[in-house]
């Protein structure tokens, strides 16, 4: 996988009238998992590998990002972190990738151990590359979409926010979850799909590798715009300078 490949991988696919709107209404940005243990290669599982930290670097994703962020605080508009919990209370579901992914480090470990072990509370952390900031509101989810256990449904409202602006780890999973469960919450989404990666895990059997790219299509061009408007960070910045509310 070449570099320039990666950092390409979603916004090829965006719709070529993707920069025809304007943001609804207050926005916030809320960033999934952009955590020591997720985003930032400080690997919640033992599957992972550096390979797993230089995927995620040549998708260029963190950067953009850090972007978002800068721009809503300069704003004065709510910027929110929700970070996962993998094992919040020792009993993963029996089914799915994820959760046999997660139980091969955290099986029989027991009722949490986030409150104590300092290895794990570390990769409950927000990055330091995103430059957390006093006025930014970190909460922690339940473990894919962060709606689960975290209370972003309320700081959401509590801010009279009408528009979520999504980014973060990652693009196939929690953030297009994310952009699904918002409608029901009857919240508008955008998604910035290069502030978003898609990077297949790498213990998939053998024959399933090399799926990123397709992956990336069938989110941008079917799954995450069920539910959200896809487009790239430089016009969500775009229209984040000019809006008015």
């Amino acid at each position: 996988m070449s570099e320039s490949a990666a950092f390409d991988r979603s916004t090829k696919h965006l719709r070529k009238d993707h920069a025809n709107f304007e943001i609804a209404g207050k926005p916030a940005v809320v960033f999934n998992h952009m955590q020591v243990g997720l985003a930032g290669g400080g690997s919640f599982t033992k599957n992972w590998s550096d390979k797993a930290k230089r995927d995620i670097d040549a998708t260029g994703f963190v950067p953009k990002c850090r972007e978002l962020a800068e721009a809503f605080r300069a704003k004065g508009l709510p910027v929110v972190f929700v970070n996962a919990i993998p094992d919040p209370f020792g009993i993963l579901p029996v089914y799915g990738d994820l959760p046999n992914e997660l139980r091969s480090t955290f099986g029989g470990r027991g009722y949490p151990r986030w409150f104590t072990d300092e290895w794990y509370r570390k990769g409950l952390e927000v990055m330091p590359e995103m430059g957390l900031q006093d006025t930014d509101y970190v909460l922690f989810n339940w473990l894919v979409h962060p709606f689960t256990c975290s209370g972003l449904d309320l700081v959401l409202r509590a801010n009279h926010v009408d528009t979520i602006v999504w980014a973060g780890y990652a693009q196939h999973s929690a953030c297009t979850t994310a952009t699904l469960v918002a409608a029901d919450y009857w919240f508008n989404n955008i998604l910035p799909v290069d502030a978003s990666p898609v990077i297949v895990p790498g213990n998939l059997p053998e024959g399933y590798e090399g799926l990123d790219d397709l992956v990336a299509e069938v989110t941008v061009k079917v799954q995450a715009a069920q539910a959200a408007h896809c487009t790239d960070t430089a016009t969500v910045l775009e229209k984040l300078e000019s809006l008015k509310f």
